[in-house]
């Protein structure tokens, strides 16, 4: 859910996390499994997590997928 609950922790929000991973988007493109290894590496997360949060950023037109690289969106 994109709204914060108030028992909800923020850290794992799909909007938190989502500027987590573009962050590291920010200074090098992944493919898929990367993003998500170097992702756990800087919060706990699941899998589900990482991708209910990808597939927010593509539908938000934030990233996209070319020669099976995520890339940030110009």
């Amino acid at each position: 859910m994109l709204i914060p609950l108030k028992h909800e922790k923020l850290d794992t929000s799909i909007i938190v996390l989502g500027a987590d991973l573009l962050g590291l988007l920010k200074r090098k493109s992944h493919n898929v499994e990367s993003l998500f290894q170097d992702a756990k590496r800087i919060k706990a997360l699941s899998l589900d997590q990482y991708y209910n949060t990808i597939t927010f950023l593509w539908s938000s037109g934030l990233i996209e997928l070319q020669h099976h690289q995520v890339i940030l969106k110009k």
